[in-house]
């Protein structure tokens, strides 16, 4: 885990979670450049800006803290992209299980919602394309095994 730290706030960065969505890039291009060294500059927006821009991930591999003596509203600094963040509502039992060369398989209560926000499914157990490859895309359709898509993991 990288970190990037200013005397208000704390930004991690776990490359290995990152889906590359550029979510970040896109919506404060002056803190996430890919053309700068270090790519995260956390001076260069206000840490409310980068908060709101670090709860957007999709990934969650950009977290954030707020340091002792942060000036920044503690309450802010509690969003889903706070380092230590927990959720208070009641979670879903859900388990994903990666299959070798396959799908991810999906099982117990759990809500997948569309682009459109629509809810597709919400409790059972499905399969979710992980090649792309799928003429049912999120589902699986199979044609992983019928194109020999493999995957180290």
């Amino acid at each position: 885990m990288k970190e990037y730290r200013t005397k208000d706030i704390v930004v991690y960065w776990e490359p290995d979670r990152c889906s590359h969505s550029a979510v970040c890039l896109n919506q404060l291009p002056q803190v996430f450049d890919l053309q700068q060294k270090p790519w995260v500059n956390v001076a260069a927006a206000s840490p409310e800006d980068i908060i709101r821009t670090i709860d957007n991930c999709p990934s969650g591999a950009l977290k954030y803290s707020l340091p002792p003596g942060s000036l920044v509203n503690p309450d802010l600094g509690n969003g889903p992209g706070a380092k230590d963040y927990k959720t208070t509502a009641a979670a879903p039992s859900l388990s994903i299980k990666v299959i070798r060369n396959g799908p991810l398989v999906i099982e117990g209560e759990y809500e997948l919602k569309n682009v459109d926000g629509s809810i597709t499914h919400q409790t059972g157990k499905t399969s979710l394309c992980r090649c792309g490859l799928s003429g049912k895309r999120p589902f699986c359709d199979g044609t992983h095994y019928r194109q020999g898509w493999k995957v180290d993991s």
